[in-house]
């Protein structure tokens, strides 16, 4: 029966009906903001009851418009989208001018492309491109990850209507009976596909549209079966409350950002249901009267622009913060912002597009939508293409810049035997560096990147044939990070190194010490590729082995952190397949903050306020930015085993700098950058090869911060067989920070 000709009662039924559906939509992202900005990042399972609702309301209009014949798409494409883009591209907007007012320049790429998939409806692939995890709000995550959600509804609401009229036209009077299959069958193979995508490869199964279509057709299937699933009248107040209650507790039972959108998911999606199927009641036992109080229907009004607003301002205040997450003053403030933005936004922006329907319609109002996100993913692609010039023209003046002054900056610097030079405007490179530096992306074959499954991949540097030694370098981003250094002294020695590096891992027989007892796992997996890497190529003439100072692996018994670590270190290394082969740990570099965040809202300032007297202004103790990694210790276990520290090319006697001889050292606070690396290769390669060639025997360290007896700093050193460190070095090797 058409809505017009319905009787009153079933008017007012229906108007409840939707009242409560508006209303528990409006609670579900409204939920999801309160657990981003006070529940440690919780995911609420807001955004699911969010999709079950779009599948619901869409399934439900589509298909009674297609059935009173009064579906034309040009128009239904371009009411929809100018309603879901018009807030979404305001957000984007003020977005990109949040990143450049206090964001990293070293974000500048990724946020401008974010805008662009995120216009275009295609946030959540780039985020399994980017391998980005869905997880607690902080300064290294992206403003605009929240994004995702809108790309999966929009992939949903662009293809359904086609999809819905093909069925009808194929079917015909049969047609619902047709779609209801066809949506059954879809929802439960997306659901298996999520159960098991999700136990291989969660990050990836958050983001993937496939996985995600089994919440929308859930809410698909009840519109289309709803008439026939309406549980008796005296049952749908308790069935209401009962999944109002299960939504509202779901963020504080699950953690939805490490199980959904799996089988848990259920328990927010199936509360949503429950509430459908039990709403349009007149019993005053229900929710209705609840979802109908005026603070909630406030909400609910601008749940869908506070939602968009959050997240930004969250991110940018982390970043103009220095902190990892906010206090709750912090968070209050950041939600009443968003409420206010939220308001004007519904005021000044969705109400007015509403009252457009009377004059712009069909396809003028679908030219207006097609024009507004061409203009917005072409200006970013524009963009993109200026931030890469930029890069590549800041690059190429850093490279020159080292060229040009090639043995007296960076590591140089600290060379008691290395030539001085007078360097004409030696500013210029700390405004190149900066201390942020982007991946290489010409290693990223040798780079394994906590992927789901795991892979081991390992590249090539130097020659791949008819060269003098063939070596294997592996570990963590620590290890990676010196990526251009290895580089360099496989084309100056004629060397092969093999270069094998995963996020969070290193050759170690102990299982990692994680927070995540998967990503652990994944790493268990990734040594065990390694150890098979190993055995069938024998043939290494050294191992070169380096990670960060910062890791933890699983104790026994009574053990400290370094002695797990270095009882496991030496287990790996006794598995070589000839033991007279040497190992050749290289110690850790200094860590100068232990976050990122800090150091941006921190280092980041002090560097580019002081100039060239960061290197004394910004400096912190030498005591502060040692910590031992087990190398030591474990290369006294092994009679072929040999230590490098090169701390003496980071630090002087007493403190160490972010700045040392004009080139800043650290991207992030404990990952040196490409430059500063690229100055320590001469220096690195020369006591690697005093071990390959055996120029030198190993000697034990003198103390740190003294040079050894060739003059220079830094040594190939043999501890003692118990595997200390000398006094000064234990005096200022702290165990204190935080584990990564």
């Amino acid at each position: 029966m058409p809505e017009a000709s319905a009787p009153p009662v079933a008017r007012s039924s229906r108007a409840g009906h939707i009242s409560e559906i508006h209303g528990l939509r409006g609670l579900a992202l409204a939920l999801v903001v309160v657990f981003h900005l006070f529940g440690n990042g919780r995911v609420s399972g807001g955004v699911d009851v969010f999709l079950a609702l779009t599948g619901f309301l869409a399934t439900r209009s589509l298909v009674s418009r297609i059935e009173r014949q009064d579906l034309r798409l040009v128009d239904h494409y371009g009411r929809s989208f100018l309603r879901l883009s018009a807030p979404g591209l305001l957000v984007l907007a003020a977005t990109a001018v949040l990143t450049v007012l206090v964001m990293p320049e070293a974000i500048w790429r990724s946020t401008v492309r974010e805008i662009a998939a995120s216009a275009t409806y295609l946030l959540n692939w780039e985020m399994i491109q980017s391998q980005l995890a869905y997880g607690a709000a902080g300064p290294d995550t992206s403003p605009l990850q929240h994004f995702w959600s809108l790309a999966v509804q929009g992939q949903f609401l662009l293809v359904w209507p086609l999809l819905l009229l093909t069925i009808w036209y194929l079917a015909r009077r049969r047609a619902r009976v047709a779609l209801t299959v066809l949506v059954a069958a879809g929802t439960v193979a997306s659901f298996v596909f999520a159960w098991r995508l999700g136990e291989a490869d969660q990050p990836v199964a958050y983001f993937h549209t496939g996985t995600r279509f089994w919440e929308i057709g859930l809410g698909a299937l009840l519109a289309l079966t709803l008439p026939h699933l309406r549980p008796p009248v005296v049952l749908r107040p308790s069935l209401a409350w009962l999944g109002l209650a299960m939504v509202a507790s779901s963020g504080l039972f699950l953690d939805g950002g490490t199980l959904f959108p799996g089988p848990w998911a259920l328990w927010p999606v199936g509360g949503a249901i429950l509430v459908v199927l039990a709403s349009g009641t007149t019993s005053s036992l229900g929710p209705q009267k609840f979802l109908a109080l005026p603070p909630l229907r406030f909400i609910a009004d601008i749940s869908f622009p506070l939602y968009l607003w959050h997240w930004p301002l969250l991110i940018a205040y982390l970043h103009m913060t220095g902190t990892e997450r906010p206090d709750w003053r912090a968070a209050a403030i950041i939600i009443s912002v968003s409420m206010v933005l939220a308001w004007l936004t519904r005021a000044l922006v969705e109400q007015p597009l509403r009252r457009t329907d009377r004059w712009l319609r069909g396809f003028p109002r679908f030219a207006v939508v097609a024009v507004l996100l061409g203009a917005v993913t072409m200006g970013s692609f524009a963009g993109i293409r200026q931030i890469d010039r930029q890069e590549a023209e800041l690059a190429a003046s850093a490279d020159r810049f080292l060229d040009d002054y090639a043995g007296c900056v960076g590591a140089a610097a600290m060379d008691p035997e290395g030539s001085s030079c007078a360097v004409s405007d030696p500013e210029v490179l700390l405004e190149l560096v900066a201390g942020y530096d982007a991946d290489e992306n010409r290693f990223g074959d040798c780079w394994s990147n906590r992927e789901r499954p795991v892979q081991f991949n390992v590249c090539a540097l130097g020659p791949e044939s008819g060269y003098e030694r063939r070596i294997l370098v592996t570990g963590d981003s620590h290890n990676n990070a010196l990526a251009v250094a290895y580089e360099k002294i496989a084309e100056t020695y004629g060397w092969r190194i093999d270069l094998a590096s995963r996020a969070g891992c290193h050759w170690n027989t102990r299982p990692m010490s994680a927070r995540n007892p998967e990503s652990a796992e994944l790493c268990t997996q990734w040594n065990q590729m390694l150890d098979e890497h190993i055995r069938t190529n024998p043939h290494y003439d050294a191992y070169v082995v380096l990670h960060s100072a910062r890791k933890s692996v699983q104790k026994i018994g009574d053990e400290s952190r370094v002695e797990a670590l270095s009882r496991g270190l030496s287990d790996a290394w006794a598995t070589r397949p000839d033991l007279s082969v040497p190992v050749i740990a290289v110690r850790d570099n200094p860590t100068f903050t232990y976050s990122a965040s800090d150091f941006e809202s921190t280092t980041v300032p002090c560097i580019a306020e002081n100039g060239l007297s960061a290197d004394v202004a910004c400096a912190k103790d030498r005591d502060e930015a040692l910590r031992r990694d087990g190398s030591a210790e474990a290369v006294a276990l092994d009679p072929n085993a040999h230590l490098i520290d090169l701390t003496d090319y980071y630090c002087g006697p007493e403190t160490c700098s972010p700045v040392v001889g004009y080139v800043p050292v650290y991207q992030d606070g404990y990952h040196v950058t490409k430059q500063f690396a690229e100055t320590l290769a001469p220096y690195l390669g020369r006591q690697l090869r005093d071990v390959v060639e055996g120029v030198t025997s190993p000697t034990n360290a003198g103390p740190t911060g003294k040079t050894t007896p060739s003059g220079r700093p830094g040594s190939i050193t043999k501890p003692t067989p118990d595997g200390t460190l000398s006094p000064t070095d234990l005096a200022t090797a702290k165990d204190s920070a935080p584990a990564e």
